[in-house]
């Protein structure tokens, strides 16, 4: 077999969003050569006759042995990963990939365990010519394209401020939960609430969101609002975007902040507010005691089990938000995706982003390390996506 044979090899193919981005790619990248990892021989074996690949296109994979995650990022221009909680199963792909000049992309929402990577193996991603994209799913895309957008409205402003509103339907499969129950046990969620996290050391300046950990009904979209779950990840990495961009002579503002919020029904009707609200506080004062992620483990999802594909299949996310200069100067951008937003979401952006990178590898700027999905690849992904059903206005 030759070197770089694959085009994408995705690794935890098995599992809930794995078996989801291996059915994708087969429908979406004909094109291209795709294969399939897992750790279980025989439930790899039964996905590959199910989706029709060949068998030369699968490989049991342990993402704790190394030895085998180096057969599969010798072989392959690109691995994306499924397979989490990352800060338990991912360093050994990401080190694979980074000494092998293979490209990167995943799913994580783990910030504090990317920061540790970007340490370990920033260095030698750059030497080696690797381009790494992590938080390639609604963890943060659509995040990072919205802010990356409405900076472009304006020009040279010093300082610009972004609220994101979501509406969402869908569910959440097992391995996401999982994920979020490691940041307690791991005690992630308390190192991570550093903004300037996983930042360049640049001088790329944040101001403090204002209304960030509201609570309430918000005059500014006339329904009642909380903070967005995934807010906290997601105004990181649009800050690692604007650092990125600063160094590359494209600043956002010489200061920004961005915020999200979940948007509800209207004045009379609090009913949703009020869940959200009683989840989100609960999850922060109580996760991280033991009895109560016991208590989550036995009734949600289990890794590998998920949302039916009704509900998948019937879910949406849109999110509607508005940013301001300095000069009170207001601009806004609509995005919307017709799909649950943790499942289909998730491995649209993802496959949708390991194609773009594929196709375009010869035309990207000399851009490597850890970027985001915006420095990788921009307005090429935009533009595919687009055309592959997320509509922006």
């Amino acid at each position: 077999m030759s070197e770089k044979d694959f085009d994408i090899i995705l690794i935890g193919a098995t599992g809930f969003t794995g078996k989801r981005a291996a059915k994708y790619l087969k429908e979406h990248a004909p094109d291209l050569k795709i294969g399939l990892a897992a750790r279980n021989e025989s439930r790899l074996s039964a996905l590959a006759s199910q989706l029709g690949y060949s068998n030369s296109s699968t490989f049991v994979v342990d993402t704790l042995n190394k030895e085998t995650i180096d057969k599969v990022a010798a072989i392959s221009k690109v691995i994306i990963s499924t397979a989490g909680p990352f800060s338990l199963y991912g360093e050994q792909v990401i080190a694979s990939c980074v000494e092998h000049g293979t490209h990167y992309l995943d799913i994580t929402g783990e910030v504090d365990f990317i920061r540790s990577m970007m340490d370990k193996y920033g260095e030698l991603a750059l030497k080696n010519k690797c381009i790494l994209i992590p938080f390639s799913g609604f963890d943060s895309v659509p995040a990072d394209i919205t802010a990356y957008l409405l900076s472009k409205k304006f020009r040279a402003s010093e300082t610009l401020q972004i609220k994101a509103y979501y509406k969402t339907k869908g569910g959440l499969n097992g391995g996401t939960i999982a994920s979020m129950l490691n940041k307690f046990e791991s005690g992630e969620s308390k190192n991570s609430r550093d903004p300037r996290l996983i930042m360049q050391n640049n001088g790329q300046k944040l101001a403090t969101p204002i209304g960030a950990h509201a609570f309430g009904f918000n005059s500014d979209i006339k329904r009642w609002s909380a903070p967005f779950i995934m807010g906290a990840i997601n105004s990181k990495v649009v800050y690692r975007s604007a650092s990125l961009w600063k160094d590359l002579g494209a600043p956002y503002a010489q200061s920004i902040s961005y915020s999200e919020h979940s948007s509800f029904g209207k004045w009379y009707n609090p009913l949703a507010f009020i869940a959200l609200s009683t989840l989100l506080i609960s999850l922060q004062l109580l996760g991280p005691f033991a009895w109560f992620r016991a208590l989550i483990k036995k009734m949600a999802p289990k890794p590998g089990e998920g949302p039916s594909e009704h509900s998948i299949e019937n879910g949406f996310f849109s999110l509607k938000a508005i940013a301001k200069d300095g000069l009170k100067e207001s601009k806004a951008l609509s995005m919307y995706y017709s799909g649950d937003p943790s499942n289909k979401a998730t491995v649209f952006f993802l496959c949708e982003s390991a194609i773009t990178l594929v196709h375009n590898l010869d035309q990207l700027p000399p851009r490597y390390g850890f970027l985001t999905s915006t420095t990788a690849l921009g307005d090429l992904l935009i533009t595919r996506l687009e055309t592959r059903g997320l509509k922006i206005s």
